[in-house]
């Protein structure tokens, strides 16, 4: 855990952030930032979802190369291929959450129960348990945004 938080504030130094503190308001607004990516998937609605990565974000699934910028995500979590994911449920848990000037990161787990249709038309009904680390920064609007996310499947 310690040194989660050394690699952070290393990257965090050297991403040059122009301020100093991590507000209350700051970590509002990063867990509203992680609840708008929740009640995306939840409301199925992908532009909601895309909304809270940066353009430029890069995804870590466990197992797989980076996925990096919004066309690569689009195409891995929604590919034009006939198959179709329809979330049931998402519940987050936040474990930690730090900041240092326009970058912090969240830790949490959750749980998913989905309904996934391949290509083919099978339909099955899946649930999965995983960990994830996101990495936020805010935007020059001000706006807090998700610029690295990976995660691990633990059920």
């Amino acid at each position: 855990m310690r040194s989660l938080l050394v690699a952070v504030t290393l990257v965090m130094s050297a991403c040059g952030s122009t301020q100093v503190s991590f507000t209350a308001a700051d970590e509002q607004a990063v867990r509203a930032l992680e609840e708008a990516y929740r009640t995306g998937w939840l409301a199925n609605d992908p532009a909601a979802v895309m909304s809270t990565l940066d353009p430029e974000a890069v995804l870590m699934p466990a197992g797989l190369r980076p996925l990096i910028g919004h066309a690569s995500i689009q195409d891995y979590w929604w590919p034009d291929d006939g198959s179709a994911t329809t979330i049931h449920a998402y519940e987050i848990v936040v474990d930690e959450l730090e900041g240092s000037g326009d970058l912090a990161y969240l830790r949490g787990r959750g749980s998913l129960d989905f309904t996934y249709q391949d290509p083919a038309g099978v339909v099955s009904r899946l649930a999965s348990e995983a960990v994830h680390l996101s990495v936020a920064r805010r935007d020059e609007t001000g706006k807090w945004i998700i610029v690295r996310r990976s995660w691990s499947a633990i059920r």
